[in-house]
Order: structure tokens, then C-alpha cells, then sequence
């Protein structure tokens, strides 16, 4: 089956470890099985977008807020364990606009996404919160890329996410100070939990700067389970399994707090509680 090139890191590095680029099967970017959504928040108008994909093979959102709007976007992804998915968001800010952003994926066998964040306007700034779940043998492909233009802007990137089985996951993150970004801020963290020897984990920050008067910092955090918690919750009268439940909720909750859709956000956490009983 033939495959296309979905989405790339901005400059190509660690060639080793193939993760350059995601490719797509071409039938899962075929016409006709697409969700394509198009929102323009006005100046100083303040709204919010959810989108919860459960069957579409491809979805894509695209976004601009003018001048001092602000958007509250949530994007939650659920396929069933034998389909695929690829998304893919982009966002453009205007001068004093701000971007909240909630992206989950949970579901497919094999999910393929990107977001991309223009911060064009002096003094914008976008929050993006992502949470990763994968079991059994699923693949997820995630590429953010947050890109400062303007002067004084600010970019937070935190991101959450948990492995068991076989799940194999790569996370490409992406601070880029363009010229011209003077006095911006950007912050980038990933912490992933690994629940089984047997996952694969490919973490890949970078950080890009055509400007000398930035501030930026990432970090990524890598662990398995802390003993102390599952001792602690077990001496408690929990058996393991429950104990490691509490402690991945306990790890997601950052995330899952800012649902502001109370069903959702119990669909969420029914679903994660349901993947990990059954491991």
C-alpha cells in the first residue's frame, strides 16, 4: 500500500532514529472521508471549539483569531482499535490573541497527527496541553510545531502520555523563534509513563532560533512507574492493578481537568480506567 508524507519536522536531525518524517497510507487521505472545519474568531470575540473524532479516517481544523480574540479548542481522538486516523490543526494568532488548547489521542490503531501554531501577532500566546494514551500494539505519530513571529509572544507546550504493551509513539516538538520575535518566551516539557519493557518510546524536541533576544526551554521525562506510590496506594488495601490506575489518572489529570465538556471529559476517563483493566 502506497504511502504519502504527512507532516515533518522543520529541520531534518536524527536520521537514526526515522524520525524525520510521518507518512500516511493513501487510503486513509482519500476524498470523501474527511472532516475539514474552518473558524475565524473575531477581534476581541472569545469562543470555543470542541471536535471529537470517532469514525473519520482524516480530520483537519483550521483556525484564525484576530486581534485580542481568544479560542478555547478542544480536539479528542477515539477510532476504534482497527482504524487509522491522521489530523491535523492549524492555528494563526493575531497581535494580543490567545490559544488554549486540549489535544487528546487515545483511540486507533495507528493515529498520524500534527499542529501547527502561528503566533504572528506581537504579544500573543497559545497554551497547548497534550495527553497520549497507547496499549497493545498501537502506533501514534505526534508532531507539534509552535512557531513565534511576533515580538513578545508565548508558547507552552506540556504533554503528558502513557505507554503499555507494545504501543510504539514518537513525539516531534517544536519551539521556532523566527526573526523578528524579540522578547518571546517558549517552554516545552514531555512526560511519559512506561508501563512495559516491551513499548517503543521516541521522544524529539527541538528548538529553533533565528532571533538572539529569545528565552526558550524544553525537557523531556522518561520513567516508569514510581514504586513509592504503588507501596503507598497498595498498603492502602489497593491490588496492583488498581494501584497503577490511580497513579496514570493521577498523571493525566493536568490534562483532563481542562475538559471543560463534563460527558466528554467522563468518556475520557472511563475509557483510559477501562484500557488500563485490561492490561
Amino acid at each position: 500500500m502506497a504511502e504519502k508524507i504527512y507532516s515533518e519536522i522543520p529541520m531534518r536531525t536524527w536520521r537514526w532514529l526515522g524520525v524525520n518524517e510521518a507518512r500516511v497510507d493513501d487510503d486513509v487521505l482519500a476524498p470523501g472521508i474527511n472532516d475539514v472545519q474552518s473558524l475565524s474568531v473575531a477581534a476581541g470575540e472569545s469562543r470555543e471549539l470542541t471536535v471529537v473524532y470517532r469514525q473519520e479516517g482524516q480530520g483537519r481544523i483550521d483556525v484564525k483569531v484576530a486581534e485580542g480574540g481568544s479560542l478555547k479548542l478542544t480536539v479528542v481522538q477515539l477510532l476504534p482499535t482497527d482504524r487509522q486516523h491522521a489530523g491535523h490543526v492549524a492555528v494563526e494568532l493575531a497581535k494580543g490573541s490567545r490559544l488554549e488548547a486540549v489535544a487528546v489521542e487515545a483511540g486507533a490503531a495507528r493515529s498520524v497527527s500534527k499542529m501547527e501554531v502561528f503566533l504572528q501577532g506581537d504579544e500573543s500566546r497559545a497554551d497547548v496541553h497534550v495527553l497520549y494514551f497507547g496499549d497493545e500494539a498501537r502506533q501514534l505519530d505526534m508532531n507539534y510545531v509552535l512557531v513565534q513571529e511576533g515580538r513578545q509572544t508565548e508558547a507552552n507546550l506540556n504533554v503528558y502520555g502513557a505507554l503499555l504493551g507494545q504501543a510504539d509513539k514518537i513525539f516531534r516538538g517544536t519551539l521556532d523563534f523566527r526573526h523578528g520575535s524579540k522578547g518571546s518566551k517558549g517552554y516545552e516539557k514531555e512526560q511519559v509513563m512506561v508501563l512495559s519493557g516491551q513499548v517503543r518510546n521516541r521522544s524529539v524536541p527541538l528548538m529553533l532560533s533565528g532571533e538572539d533576544a529569545v528565552e526558550g526551554h524544553h525537557a523531556v521525562s522518561i520513567g516508569k512507574m514510581d514504586e513509592n506510590k504503588l507501596f503507598y496506594l497498595m498498603s492502602r488495601g489497593l491490588d496492583m492493578a488498581e494501584a497503577r490506575r490511580l497513579v496514570v489518572e493521577a498523571a493525566f489529570n493536568p490534562v483532563l481537568d481542562r475538559i471543560g465538556d463534563e460527558e466528554l471529559y467522563q468518556e475520557l476517563d472511563d475509557y483510559i480506567k477501562e484500557r488500563l483493566a485490561d492490561e
